[in-house]
């Protein structure tokens, strides 16, 4: 019995030092990351890019991302019908660089084409808040879901809170002060109760013009699977002449607030761009959104974040 306690004590206390070594780790390589992407702002910004994509081609980066590719590329394939114009290793290794960039580097130029974006979405939102009317921002999966909600987090009033398909501390408060917005985060994962409260409490904010709230539309149902309601919350449509369901969240608040939505998305080509649609009313929003997102993948299918998802939009059980 001596000997078993003596074994079970010795590997607890492994797997104790393991994972201290492993949390160890981990905060020196955010400390090196962040001493990196500081560094950044003195960089420019297209050189760094044309040197991280030769890497990429080369195989030197984006080993973290490269099992997307293969899933990435038949997927763009088999519903758009072309070959995908950039790799979707390099696509990912592009966003946590111009993410980086914007945070932690305080880029200079890439913080005047957010402040550019941001100003282009200002002119649709501006006028949305003088006529008293609640304004639900709905930016795509391109670029960088994290320059789309500083971009959406800069326009009337200046604040924000943006859902997201993931725990909020994976974007703590140190890093979004970097970006000079105010930006909130609400997780569809939270326990049910605290949800509602939090949803309540943004929906206060958003009818009374206080802030705009930003929801993601082109979210993919395997994303929220594990959210409780998750089947409840999704909305049936037709994407690329299949049966397809988006995520029903954009239609339900705007209907709860009589909100108009402006659905936008970014796309980088010497620089950081943004289209913007033309607000939608709240009984527009469920036939409206499936075509705008089809549209975008289909016209810069190279700028989705979303492609390496196995099921898509496809999820019927």
């Amino acid at each position: 019995m001596t000997l078993r306690l003596a074994i079970l004590w010795g590997v607890f206390c492994c797997r104790n030092a393991a994972a201290a070594l492993g949390t160890t780790r981990r905060h020196l390589q955010r400390a090196v990351g962040q001493r990196l992407a500081r560094g950044l702002r003195f960089c420019p910004l297209p050189l760094l890019l044309a040197i991280a994509r030769a890497g990429c081609a080369l195989r030197l980066f984006g080993r973290g991302w490269r099992a997307q590719r293969a899933v990435a590329t038949e997927n763009i394939r088999s519903l758009t019908g072309q070959p995908p114009a950039l790799p979707a290793d390099w696509i990912a290794l592009r966003r946590r660089l111009l993410e980086q960039a914007a945070t932690w580097g305080q880029h200079p130029a890439l913080r005047q084409q957010i402040q550019r974006c941001a100003a282009e979405l200002d002119r649709v939102v501006a006028p949305l808040h003088r006529a008293r009317q609640p304004v639900i921002l709905a930016p795509l999966h391109t670029v960088s879901d994290v320059l789309a909600a500083m971009v959406g987090a800069s326009v009337t009033p200046g604040k924000a809170s943006v859902v997201v398909s993931a725990s909020a501390e994976h974007y703590p408060a140190d890093v979004r002060a970097l970006g000079g917005v105010q930006l909130a985060y609400c997780s569809i994962h939270q326990q049910s109760d605290s949800l509602a409260l939090r949803l309540a409490a943004l929906v206060g904010d958003v009818t009374a013009g206080e802030q705009n709230l930003i929801i993601f539309p082109d979210i993919t149902p395997d994303y929220t699977l594990q959210a409780e309601g998750a089947l409840a919350a999704r909305l049936p449509c037709r994407l690329f002449g299949r049966a397809a369901h988006l995520h029903q969240g954009a239609v339900r608040l705007a209907g709860m607030m009589s909100a108009r939505v402006v659905v936008y998305h970014l796309w980088y080509e010497g620089g950081l761009h943004i289209r913007i649609h033309d607000p939608l009313a709240a009984d527009q929003v469920a036939d409206t959104l499936p075509t705008l997102i089809e549209q975008t993948l289909r016209a810069r299918p190279h700028e989705w974040l979303l492609w390496h998802s196995h099921s898509l939009f496809f999820i019927h059980h």
